[in-house]
């Protein structure tokens, strides 16, 4: 009852307390912190599914490509050829574009494909899979702490 002081705008005499005002504001912090959460929640439930079926192996990089955002930034695009495990040989392109990914061709990497759709190929990074959900997470934390303190607590007579 007292956190959707925010998104109603109200105290509890009625009167409005504005949407920037410190408690306004501290109430829609602490909901973009619950929703990043939750957007961070599903991620990592996404990412652990992935992770659970996915099977480990070393590709050979056959061409790379690339390619410059719109802000400038060059990105590598890789096709790769590796072999699954009942030995059958695939040529894949990641569905993930990066910067990182400047290798020269001939060069092995280690993949994690999924069994079921070998197409979903993920190239392994020193990042781990778990950096940005987790980036996501401790972000959303830091917003519904903050938004607790701005907010305070409500006098409600």
């Amino acid at each position: 009852m007292f956190f959707f002081e925010g998104i109603l705008h109200r105290t509890a005499s009625g009167e409005k307390i504005g949407f920037i005002s410190k408690p306004g504001l501290g109430s829609n912090m602490m909901i973009a912190g619950i929703t990043g959460a939750l957007i961070a929640l599903v991620w990592f439930s996404q990412r652990a599914h992935f992770e659970l079926d996915a099977i480990t192996t070393t590709s050979e990089v056959m061409e790379v490509n690339s390619d410059t955002t719109s802000d400038g930034k060059v990105v590598y695009e890789l096709t790769l050829r590796w072999i699954d495990q009942d030995g059958n040989t695939h040529v894949t392109v990641p569905r993930v574009k990066a910067n990182s990914y400047d290798v020269p061709v001939g060069a092995e990497l280690d993949i994690k494909f999924d069994p079921n759709d070998p197409s979903d190929v993920r190239i392994e990074t020193a990042e781990g899979p778990w950096s940005i959900p987790l980036m996501i997470l401790l972000g959303s934390f830091m917003s519904f702490l903050l938004g607790w303190l701005l907010r305070g607590r409500p006098a409600f007579q």
